[in-house]
């Protein structure tokens, strides 16, 4: 009966820790979005009508969950499910977030949560538009500069869907970028996948 009381007591334990790492990971995403500056256009790019795909899953599970733990009267696990509630809320709200596209005046954006994922206008050389029925999908070429001066810069590939409804807001503010030092070749074929 003892080590019963010990492995329930370790289990709350390690749900109380992830729900509160599950906060700061919320947290520091909202703090992520709240820096940005001059954000021009942004859209949501998740997996699930833009939503992301786990984090919605275990959110739709942990409420459902919820709901059978509620209408049967279990009350001694309310705790636990709200803890998974929260849990799920935060990998929700923090997912959803590092999945949107940001275009800012200073660049791109694709994961506020990864800075490599974070792409400036001017260091991008060279960009592509393939279009397809449901969206339309530009490819930018651009330079890893590295701080070490005796390596050479390498050149990355950024890809990003645009919804067709934020496709001509996204052209003009590509056009105004760039469009001074680059224009894309729209008759122009070739194999995209070649710049990996």
């Amino acid at each position: 009966m003892l080590i019963s009381t010990d492995i329930h007591s370790f289990f709350v334990l390690l749900l109380a820790m992830i729900t509160l790492g599950a906060t700061f990971f919320s947290a520091y995403s909202i703090l992520n979005v709240v820096r940005l500056r001059n954000v021009r256009l942004s859209w949501k790019a998740g997996k699930i009508g833009g939503y992301p795909l786990f984090a919605t899953l275990f959110l739709c599970s942990t409420l459902a969950l919820g709901g059978i733990v509620y209408h049967n009267g279990y009350t001694q696990y309310y705790p636990i499910v709200a803890g998974y509630g929260w849990i799920g809320f935060n990998w929700f709200l923090a997912s959803y977030l590092a999945s949107k596209r940001f275009i800012t005046d200073n660049g791109i954006v694709k994961n506020i949560n990864d800075p490599s994922q974070t792409v400036a206008w001017h260091q991008m050389t060279d960009y592509v538009e393939k279009k397809n029925d449901r969206n339309s999908e530009f490819v930018f070429i651009y330079q890893n500069r590295h701080p070490d001066q005796r390596r050479e810069n390498t050149c990355i590939r950024l890809e990003l869907n645009i919804p067709s409804h934020k496709l001509e807001d996204f052209k003009k503010i590509v056009s105004y970028k760039l469009g001074k030092s680059m224009s894309p070749n729209s008759e122009l074929i070739f194999n995209v996948g070649a710049f990996d």
